[in-house]
Protein backbone atom coordinates (compact mmCIF):
# COMPACT_ATOMS: atom_id res chain seq x y z
CA UNK A 1 0.00 0.00 0.00
CA UNK A 2 2.71 2.17 0.91
CA UNK A 3 4.68 1.61 -2.49
CA UNK A 4 0.85 2.82 -4.06
CA UNK A 5 0.67 5.84 -2.12
CA UNK A 6 4.21 6.72 -2.85
CA UNK A 7 3.48 6.10 -6.65
CA UNK A 8 0.32 7.89 -7.05
CA UNK A 9 2.28 11.18 -5.09
CA UNK A 10 4.72 10.66 -8.02
CA UNK A 11 2.21 10.28 -11.16
CA UNK A 12 0.64 13.79 -9.61
CA UNK A 13 3.74 15.70 -8.63
CA UNK A 14 4.08 18.56 -10.74
CA UNK A 15 0.84 18.27 -13.20
CA UNK A 16 -0.52 21.59 -14.46
CA UNK A 17 -3.89 21.04 -12.92
CA UNK A 18 -5.73 23.51 -14.01
CA UNK A 19 -4.70 22.07 -17.81
CA UNK A 20 -5.88 18.46 -16.44
CA UNK A 21 -9.13 19.73 -14.99
CA UNK A 22 -10.23 21.26 -18.98
CA UNK A 23 -8.81 18.32 -20.09
CA UNK A 24 -11.53 16.04 -18.58
CA UNK A 25 -14.13 18.71 -18.46
CA UNK A 26 -14.18 18.49 -22.16
CA UNK A 27 -13.49 14.81 -22.49
CA UNK A 28 -16.02 12.45 -24.69
CA UNK A 29 -16.59 10.23 -21.87
CA UNK A 30 -19.70 7.93 -24.46
CA UNK A 31 -16.67 6.50 -25.87
CA UNK A 32 -15.47 6.01 -22.17
CA UNK A 33 -18.77 4.35 -21.71
CA UNK A 34 -17.93 1.75 -24.57
CA UNK A 35 -14.39 1.54 -23.02
CA UNK A 36 -16.28 -0.03 -19.77
CA UNK A 37 -18.24 -2.21 -22.22
CA UNK A 38 -15.46 -4.06 -23.52
CA UNK A 39 -13.75 -4.31 -20.12
CA UNK A 40 -16.99 -5.87 -18.74
CA UNK A 41 -17.22 -8.64 -21.59
CA UNK A 42 -13.59 -9.55 -21.27
CA UNK A 43 -14.18 -10.32 -17.58
CA UNK A 44 -17.42 -12.26 -18.58
CA UNK A 45 -15.28 -14.16 -20.90
CA UNK A 46 -12.64 -15.03 -19.01
CA UNK A 47 -15.40 -16.46 -16.47
CA UNK A 48 -16.63 -18.48 -19.41
CA UNK A 49 -13.06 -19.79 -20.11
CA UNK A 50 -12.30 -20.30 -16.57
CA UNK A 51 -15.16 -22.57 -16.14
CA UNK A 52 -14.16 -24.58 -18.75
CA UNK A 53 -10.62 -25.35 -16.94
CA UNK A 54 -12.65 -26.09 -14.09
CA UNK A 55 -15.25 -28.41 -15.86
CA UNK A 56 -12.83 -31.68 -16.76
CA UNK A 57 -12.52 -32.42 -12.53
CA UNK A 58 -15.79 -31.00 -10.95
CA UNK A 59 -19.49 -30.94 -11.50
CA UNK A 60 -20.15 -28.35 -14.25
CA UNK A 61 -19.41 -24.84 -12.12
CA UNK A 62 -22.53 -22.21 -13.02
CA UNK A 63 -21.29 -19.58 -14.84
CA UNK A 64 -22.58 -16.77 -12.61
CA UNK A 65 -20.55 -17.81 -9.77
CA UNK A 66 -17.81 -17.94 -12.34
CA UNK A 67 -18.14 -14.80 -13.10
CA UNK A 68 -18.72 -13.04 -9.62
CA UNK A 69 -15.61 -15.23 -8.57
CA UNK A 70 -13.52 -13.11 -11.25
CA UNK A 71 -14.83 -9.73 -10.08
CA UNK A 72 -14.79 -10.37 -6.54
CA UNK A 73 -11.11 -11.76 -6.97
CA UNK A 74 -10.22 -8.22 -9.48
CA UNK A 75 -11.70 -6.14 -6.40
CA UNK A 76 -9.61 -8.14 -3.84
CA UNK A 77 -5.93 -7.67 -6.49
CA UNK A 78 -6.64 -3.69 -5.38
CA UNK A 79 -5.92 -4.68 -1.53
CA UNK A 80 -2.36 -4.66 -0.68
CA UNK A 81 -1.58 -8.37 -0.46
CA UNK A 82 -0.03 -9.52 -3.74
CA UNK A 83 -2.59 -11.03 -6.07
CA UNK A 84 -5.15 -11.93 -3.11
CA UNK A 85 -7.64 -12.00 -5.77
CA UNK A 86 -6.41 -15.25 -7.28
CA UNK A 87 -6.91 -17.17 -4.06
CA UNK A 88 -10.30 -15.03 -3.44
CA UNK A 89 -12.05 -16.34 -6.39
CA UNK A 90 -11.10 -19.75 -5.39
CA UNK A 91 -12.13 -19.91 -2.37
CA UNK A 92 -15.90 -18.53 -3.49
CA UNK A 93 -15.83 -21.90 -6.12
CA UNK A 94 -14.97 -23.88 -3.25
CA UNK A 95 -17.21 -22.43 -0.79
CA UNK A 96 -20.34 -21.82 -3.70
CA UNK A 97 -19.86 -24.72 -6.19
CA UNK A 98 -17.89 -27.30 -3.79
CA UNK A 99 -15.15 -27.39 -6.19
CA UNK A 100 -11.67 -28.60 -4.68
CA UNK A 101 -9.87 -25.95 -3.98
CA UNK A 102 -5.94 -27.11 -4.92
CA UNK A 103 -7.35 -28.10 -8.33
CA UNK A 104 -8.89 -24.19 -8.75
CA UNK A 105 -5.81 -22.99 -7.85
CA UNK A 106 -4.09 -24.95 -10.58
CA UNK A 107 -6.77 -23.79 -13.25
CA UNK A 108 -5.12 -20.20 -11.86
CA UNK A 109 -1.79 -21.31 -13.14
CA UNK A 110 -2.94 -22.24 -16.13
CA UNK A 111 -4.90 -19.07 -16.83
CA UNK A 112 -1.72 -17.19 -15.59
CA UNK A 113 0.98 -19.70 -18.40
CA UNK A 114 -1.79 -18.48 -21.25
CA UNK A 115 -1.80 -14.78 -20.39
CA UNK A 116 1.97 -14.79 -20.13
CA UNK A 117 2.17 -16.23 -23.75
CA UNK A 118 -0.43 -13.82 -25.22
CA UNK A 119 1.43 -11.13 -23.93
CA UNK A 120 4.51 -12.58 -25.15
CA UNK A 121 2.99 -12.58 -28.39
CA UNK A 122 1.80 -9.12 -28.11
CA UNK A 123 5.02 -7.76 -27.01
CA UNK A 124 6.60 -9.19 -30.25
CA UNK A 125 3.79 -7.71 -31.99
CA UNK A 126 3.83 -4.76 -31.05
CA UNK A 127 8.13 -4.58 -30.94
CA UNK A 128 7.03 -4.85 -35.13
CA UNK A 129 4.67 -2.85 -35.10
CA UNK A 130 6.45 0.08 -33.09
CA UNK A 131 9.74 -0.48 -31.86
CA UNK A 132 12.02 2.41 -32.74
CA UNK A 133 9.31 4.40 -30.67
CA UNK A 134 9.39 2.14 -27.89
CA UNK A 135 13.51 1.70 -28.53
CA UNK A 136 14.15 5.46 -28.29
CA UNK A 137 11.96 5.97 -24.86
CA UNK A 138 13.78 3.13 -23.56
CA UNK A 139 17.16 4.06 -24.37
CA UNK A 140 16.96 7.56 -23.14
CA UNK A 141 14.81 7.09 -20.00
CA UNK A 142 15.74 3.61 -18.72
CA UNK A 143 19.24 3.26 -19.70
CA UNK A 144 20.59 4.65 -16.29
CA UNK A 145 17.95 2.87 -14.14
CA UNK A 146 18.81 -0.27 -15.84
CA UNK A 147 22.61 0.57 -15.20
CA UNK A 148 22.36 1.61 -11.91
CA UNK A 149 20.46 -1.86 -11.04
CA UNK A 150 22.96 -4.09 -12.89
CA UNK A 151 25.90 -2.38 -10.76
CA UNK A 152 23.65 -3.24 -7.44
CA UNK A 153 23.51 -6.67 -8.46
CA UNK A 154 26.83 -7.19 -9.46
CA UNK A 155 27.95 -6.05 -6.17
CA UNK A 156 25.56 -8.40 -4.04
CA UNK A 157 25.51 -11.32 -5.96
CA UNK A 158 27.21 -13.66 -3.75
CA UNK A 159 25.09 -12.26 -0.99
CA UNK A 160 22.08 -12.94 -3.08
CA UNK A 161 23.52 -16.19 -4.04
CA UNK A 162 23.84 -17.65 -0.13
CA UNK A 163 20.28 -16.10 0.75
CA UNK A 164 18.91 -18.58 -1.93
CA UNK A 165 20.86 -21.19 -0.52
CA UNK A 166 19.89 -21.07 2.59
CA UNK A 167 16.48 -20.96 1.84
CA UNK A 168 16.55 -24.07 0.34
CA UNK A 169 17.88 -25.86 2.60
CA UNK A 170 15.84 -24.32 5.91
CA UNK A 171 12.98 -25.57 3.39
CA UNK A 172 14.45 -29.19 3.00
CA UNK A 173 15.11 -29.29 6.56
CA UNK A 174 11.74 -28.76 7.97
CA UNK A 175 10.02 -30.63 5.00
CA UNK A 176 12.60 -33.74 6.26
CA UNK A 177 11.76 -33.83 9.69
CA UNK A 178 8.44 -32.97 9.83
CA UNK A 179 6.36 -36.03 7.66
CA UNK A 180 2.72 -34.49 8.71
CA UNK A 181 3.50 -31.28 6.66
CA UNK A 182 4.82 -33.28 4.25
CA UNK A 183 2.34 -34.75 3.40
CA UNK A 184 -0.32 -31.80 3.16
CA UNK A 185 2.22 -30.25 0.98
CA UNK A 186 2.20 -33.54 -1.24
CA UNK A 187 -1.61 -33.40 -1.35
CA UNK A 188 -1.97 -30.04 -2.16
CA UNK A 189 0.81 -30.26 -5.09
CA UNK A 190 -1.03 -33.19 -6.18
CA UNK A 191 -4.26 -31.31 -6.57
CA UNK A 192 -3.04 -28.44 -8.11
CA UNK A 193 -0.84 -30.64 -10.55
CA UNK A 194 -4.35 -32.20 -11.58
CA UNK A 195 -5.75 -28.56 -11.92
CA UNK A 196 -3.41 -27.95 -14.51
CA UNK A 197 -3.86 -31.06 -16.58
CA UNK A 198 -7.31 -29.98 -17.14
CA UNK A 199 -6.12 -28.04 -20.08
CA UNK A 200 -5.69 -31.13 -21.70
CA UNK A 201 -8.74 -32.45 -20.78
CA UNK A 202 -10.75 -30.22 -22.32
CA UNK A 203 -14.04 -30.78 -24.50
CA UNK A 204 -13.84 -27.90 -26.78
CA UNK A 205 -9.92 -26.75 -27.27
CA UNK A 206 -10.58 -24.40 -30.02
CA UNK A 207 -13.16 -22.32 -28.01
CA UNK A 208 -10.95 -22.22 -25.21
CA UNK A 209 -7.97 -20.88 -27.34
CA UNK A 210 -10.28 -18.50 -29.01
CA UNK A 211 -12.19 -17.09 -25.44
CA UNK A 212 -8.02 -16.63 -24.49
CA UNK A 213 -7.43 -14.28 -27.57
CA UNK A 214 -10.68 -13.02 -27.36
CA UNK A 215 -9.83 -11.46 -23.61
CA UNK A 216 -6.40 -9.60 -25.06
CA UNK A 217 -8.88 -8.46 -28.16
CA UNK A 218 -11.36 -6.94 -25.35
CA UNK A 219 -8.71 -5.52 -23.79
CA UNK A 220 -6.88 -3.87 -26.62
CA UNK A 221 -10.38 -2.63 -27.28
CA UNK A 222 -10.48 -1.33 -23.97
CA UNK A 223 -7.69 0.63 -24.12
CA UNK A 224 -7.94 1.62 -27.48
CA UNK A 225 -11.61 3.38 -27.31
CA UNK A 226 -10.13 5.48 -24.76
CA UNK A 227 -7.87 7.41 -27.08
CA UNK A 228 -11.39 9.38 -28.56
CA UNK A 229 -11.99 11.21 -25.37
CA UNK A 230 -9.22 13.43 -25.69
CA UNK A 231 -8.55 15.37 -29.41
CA UNK A 232 -4.98 14.85 -28.45
CA UNK A 233 -5.00 11.19 -28.96
CA UNK A 234 -7.69 10.27 -31.14
CA UNK A 235 -5.21 10.00 -33.73
CA UNK A 236 -3.49 7.16 -32.51
CA UNK A 237 -4.11 3.45 -33.90
CA UNK A 238 -4.85 0.60 -32.93
CA UNK A 239 -1.31 -0.37 -32.99
CA UNK A 240 -0.75 2.55 -30.27
CA UNK A 241 -3.67 0.91 -28.62
CA UNK A 242 -1.16 -2.05 -27.89
CA UNK A 243 1.68 -0.11 -26.67
CA UNK A 244 -0.70 0.90 -23.91
CA UNK A 245 -1.69 -2.06 -23.57
CA UNK A 246 1.79 -3.52 -22.83
CA UNK A 247 3.02 -0.89 -20.65
CA UNK A 248 -0.36 -0.92 -18.39
CA UNK A 249 0.12 -4.78 -18.23
CA UNK A 250 3.51 -4.02 -16.38
CA UNK A 251 2.61 -1.29 -14.22
CA UNK A 252 -0.48 -3.56 -12.84
CA UNK A 253 2.02 -6.17 -12.63
CA UNK A 254 3.98 -3.74 -10.14
CA UNK A 255 1.33 -2.28 -6.97
CA UNK A 256 -1.77 -4.06 -6.40
CA UNK A 257 -4.15 -3.27 -9.06
CA UNK A 258 -1.70 -1.14 -10.94
CA UNK A 259 -2.41 2.28 -8.24
CA UNK A 260 0.30 4.51 -8.90
CA UNK A 261 2.51 2.36 -10.97
CA UNK A 262 -0.15 2.48 -13.86
CA UNK A 263 -0.38 6.18 -14.05
CA UNK A 264 3.30 6.74 -14.25
CA UNK A 265 3.84 4.30 -16.37
CA UNK A 266 1.19 5.04 -19.50
CA UNK A 267 1.15 8.76 -18.36
CA UNK A 268 5.08 8.89 -19.66
CA UNK A 269 4.37 6.57 -22.38
CA UNK A 270 1.72 9.26 -24.05
CA UNK A 271 4.04 12.27 -22.54
CA UNK A 272 7.49 10.58 -24.48
CA UNK A 273 6.51 8.05 -27.36
CA UNK A 274 3.33 10.54 -27.98
CA UNK A 275 4.05 13.98 -27.35
CA UNK A 276 1.19 14.84 -25.48
CA UNK A 277 1.44 17.43 -22.93
CA UNK A 278 1.53 16.37 -19.48
CA UNK A 279 -1.59 17.39 -18.29
CA UNK A 280 -3.40 15.18 -21.05
CA UNK A 281 -0.89 12.43 -20.24
CA UNK A 282 -2.23 11.81 -17.08
CA UNK A 283 -5.79 13.04 -17.38
CA UNK A 284 -5.57 9.65 -20.63
CA UNK A 285 -3.44 7.20 -18.16
CA UNK A 286 -5.85 8.36 -15.00
CA UNK A 287 -9.18 8.24 -17.16
CA UNK A 288 -8.01 4.58 -18.07
CA UNK A 289 -7.00 3.14 -14.60
CA UNK A 290 -9.92 5.42 -12.75
CA UNK A 291 -12.93 3.93 -15.32
CA UNK A 292 -11.63 0.26 -15.12
CA UNK A 293 -11.30 1.11 -10.82
CA UNK A 294 -14.86 2.24 -10.61
CA UNK A 295 -16.11 -0.89 -13.22
CA UNK A 296 -14.57 -3.45 -11.23
CA UNK A 297 -15.34 -2.15 -7.96
CA UNK A 298 -19.12 -1.42 -8.84
CA UNK A 299 -19.16 -5.06 -10.10
CA UNK A 300 -17.54 -6.39 -6.84
CA UNK A 301 -19.50 -4.79 -4.54
CA UNK A 302 -22.71 -6.12 -6.25
CA UNK A 303 -21.32 -9.51 -7.24
CA UNK A 304 -20.34 -9.86 -2.79
CA UNK A 305 -24.44 -8.92 -2.42
CA UNK A 306 -25.67 -11.17 -4.79
CA UNK A 307 -23.43 -14.43 -3.98
CA UNK A 308 -25.34 -15.75 -1.01
CA UNK A 309 -29.03 -14.24 -2.44
CA UNK A 310 -28.69 -16.22 -5.71
CA UNK A 311 -27.27 -19.70 -4.09
CA UNK A 312 -29.89 -20.31 -1.68
CA UNK A 313 -30.58 -23.07 -3.47
CA UNK A 314 -29.00 -25.41 -5.31
CA UNK A 315 -30.08 -24.53 -9.14
CA UNK A 316 -27.23 -23.04 -11.48
CA UNK A 317 -27.38 -21.21 -14.50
Amino acid sequence: MGIGIGLVYLSIRGIDWPTMKQALATATYSWLALSMVFAFLSHYVRAIRWKMLIEPFAPKPSTRNAFFGVIIGYMANYAPLPRLGEVYRCVILNRYEKTPFTELVGTIVVERALDFLMMGILLTLMLFLRAQQVYNMVMEKGQKYFHDKMMWLGAHVWIIVAALVVMVAGVWFILKTNKNLYNKIKKFVSGFWMGIKGVSKLKNPLLFYFYTVAIWVLYLLTAYTCFFCFQETSHLTLADGLVILIFGAVGVIISPGGTGAYQIIVGRVFLYIYHISGAVAAAQAWLIWGSQFVLVITLGLISLLLLPILNKNDNKV
